[in-house]
């Protein structure tokens, strides 16, 4: 080689906004302090026992329920739910329910009227419920029409019309590798002004590796809020079936002792967009039968060392953000502030 070495490439300049949004980007995964309001945080559970703990109701007022699309059909769900809403209401803490899968017919997805009319019957049930998404974890399915963009999008319809005032989500997405993929297919089936304007998004892949493409996918593709809809510090899980050998999955690296690092990593992660409005983490308790655990507190009820962080959080989230002072001769406005 010679040694006045290769000759120089003058590269075009770097745009400045670009350089601003990955420094952002690198500071707020590194642990500096996010700027703006705090998040909205709770807890993703499916136990109406959890709504008996004040170490949690004390801290947080909102909680997430999955349930199947045809649950109301089984009167050992609707106990289950009843006893869920009634525990979380008796708390003070406002429900975000789910749609998904029939836990006795997993590979059957409901018609459009099939969906309507049990959500008919839901809301009939529980006319308090006001935020919903239509269903869970589409782009997971491993049948093909199981994930049906087009299906789904029905659904969110039938959501919206029933229910024109309550928040409806766009679905509730998984940060796999067929995450953007499926989020583009489902955004066709929209007019770009009607997307739907709220997303829930299970980012447990980045919270538990060193990536982040999961959530800068979803930032980049998604209109309006995300809502970190079910997320956590996974101690311990099953060996996911049908992996194929390019799956993000596999980048997930699990155990007590990354937990405490991981649960201040889904905050980071929140933090590196305004858009990123609610964290909800999956789940309060573990058990020790169980072949997923994420929770907050260990199966003998002692609470885990990653809890702080995520009550330092919660309790941020609950306070409202400071008044702005007005400019210097303007007057502030009557009323309370947005």
């Amino acid at each position: 080689m010679d040694a006045s070495g290769p000759p120089m490439l003058h590269a075009a300049p770097v745009p400045r906004r670009l350089v601003i949004a990955v420094a952002v980007l690198a500071a707020a995964l590194a642990g500096a302090p996010a700027a703006g309001a705090a998040v909205t945080v709770g807890i993703a559970d499916q136990r109406a026992g959890t709504f008996h703990d004040t170490r949690l109701t004390d801290i947080v007022h909102n909680a997430r329920l999955s349930v199947a699309w045809d649950a109301l059909d089984y009167s050992w769900q609707q106990r289950e739910i009843d006893g869920w809403m009634k525990a979380a209401r008796a708390a003070g803490v406002d429900p975000l329910v789910t749609f998904g899968r029939s836990r006795t017919r997993k590979f059957r997805l409901p018609s459009r009227d099939e969906f309507r009319h049990e959500v008919l019957r839901f809301r009939h049930r529980y006319p308090y419920v006001h935020e919903y998404s239509p269903w869970n974890e589409p782009n997971l399915a491993v049948r093909p029409q199981n994930y049906d963009p087009a299906r789904i999008a029905s659904y969110y319809h039938v959501l919206r019309k029933m229910c024109p005032k309550c928040t409806v989500l766009g679905a509730d997405v998984v940060d796999i590798s067929s995450l953007d993929r499926w989020m583009r297919a489902y955004l066709r089936e929209f007019p770009r002004d009607a997307r739907p304007k709220f997303w829930g998004l299970h980012n447990y892949v980045d919270v538990n590796s060193s990536s982040s493409w999961g959530t800068q996918t979803m930032r980049r593709l998604a209109p309006g809020e995300i809502w970190f809809t079910e997320t956590g510090a996974i101690v311990r899980r099953a060996t996911p079936t049908r992996i194929g050998t390019h799956d993000r999955r596999l980048t997930i690296r699990t155990g007590a002792s990354r937990a405490l690092e991981a649960t201040k990593r889904i905050f980071r992660l929140a933090a590196t967009s305004p858009k990123i409005t609610r964290v909800y983490i999956y789940h309060w308790k573990a058990t020790r039968r169980s072949s997923w655990d994420s929770a907050l507190v260990s199966p003998d009820g002692e609470l885990r060392p990653w809890f702080e962080v995520f009550a330092e959080q919660a309790r941020l989230g609950s306070e409202p953000p400071p008044a702005e002072p007005p400019a210097s001769g303007e007057t502030p406005p009557a009323g309370p502030q947005p």
